[in-house]
């Protein structure tokens, strides 16, 4: 392994890694998702592919299989329909990502895998390149896990953890808000006015958990987690921060690292303005544009609308 400024770590070059994530009803893109994945990671000695699909009602089992038969080392695992068992959004997302824990530690196809970029597959990932990747390899902290940043504002404060940014669950802290303001009001306090913005140069940043759509993960660090997206009241809660912890309580280190941008301002809404909702406030104002404007308005109010059903 490459010594680098103190720190030992296995070379892209030398070394193999797992892109995963979960679909649903991701036929009329997933294609472009495996291919933009494959191209960002294609410095890597061997890039294996995982996707864990259910609950589909398009043509994504056919897409899947297609992709497999002209993708090296790509493959795809179905299981079918969840929601009838498992109704809860959450729950299903922690069975699925729980899968592929279980498959990095029992596949032999895996067993040389050193790495998992485990990454969200609705187009969040646009910008991801393999020189972004290349500077996680580049920076003197010894990172276990390295998370996403994104370029206008960080969105992904559900599953964002620091103890003095976001110390808390932020849908949580939304429902008590709501018994002393408005909706509007109450959105801001605890979600709109934490999506700061992260400069490139900000370096990386020590989290308890982020996410962020997408992060790469030293093998033994992933293996050591368990995904959960309930609490043992029932309560839906997002899972990377049940992973995250137990990763932590097992001496990993997890950072944002504000150079891996994965995506920004996405070219077909350049020429859209958008024009935000929620008017409680300027600042409420500018992040609800902001979150339209990076992800698109139908998956950042997809994404509010997921946060918000308890």
């Amino acid at each position: 392994m490459k010594k680098i400024f103190g720190v030992r770590r296995k070379p892209i070059a030398k070394s193999e890694i797992l892109f995963a994530g979960t679909g649903r009803n991701v036929a009329d893109f997933i294609e472009t998702e495996v291919l933009g994945l494959n191209r960002a990671l294609k410095n890597f000695k061997k890039v294996h592919g995982l996707i864990i699909e259910s609950d589909s009602s398009d043509d994504t089992i056919e897409i899947l299989e297609k992709i497999k038969a002209v993708t090296p080392n790509f493959s795809y695992i179905s299981l079918g329909n969840l929601s009838g068992k498992m109704p809860k959004r959450t729950q299903r997302l922690a069975y699925c990502r729980n899968r592929i824990v279980q498959e990095l530690r029992d596949n032999p196809s895996y067993g040389q895998v050193d790495f998992v970029a485990v990454a969200d597959l609705d187009g969040v990932n646009s910008e991801l390149t393999p020189e972004k990747i290349s500077q996680c390899w580049a920076v003197k902290e010894d990172w276990d896990v390295i998370t996403a940043n994104q370029g206008d504002h960080y969105y992904d404060i559900w599953a964002l953890r620091h103890p003095q940014w976001s110390p808390g669950d932020c849908m949580e802290q939304l429902q008590h808000l709501k018994m002393l303001f408005d909706e509007k009001t109450s959105n801001n306090l605890a979600v709109w006015a934490k999506m700061a913005h992260l400069d490139v140069d900000k370096g990386l940043i020590p989290v308890e958990s982020a996410f962020g759509g997408f992060a790469i993960y030293k093998r033994d660090a992933y293996l050591s987690g368990e995904y959960s997206g309930l609490t043992e009241g029932g309560k839906e809660v997002v899972c990377h921060v049940a992973f995250h912890e137990k990763i932590r309580k097992n001496g990993y280190k997890i950072y944002i690292n504000s150079a891996l941008v994965n995506c920004g301002r996405p070219a077909e809404l350049e020429a859209q303005p958008v024009k935000p909702k929620l008017r409680s406030s300027f600042v409420l104002g500018i992040a609800q544009a902001a979150g339209n404007s990076i992800f698109g308005k139908k998956r950042f109010n997809k994404y509010l609308d997921m946060m918000k059903n308890e």
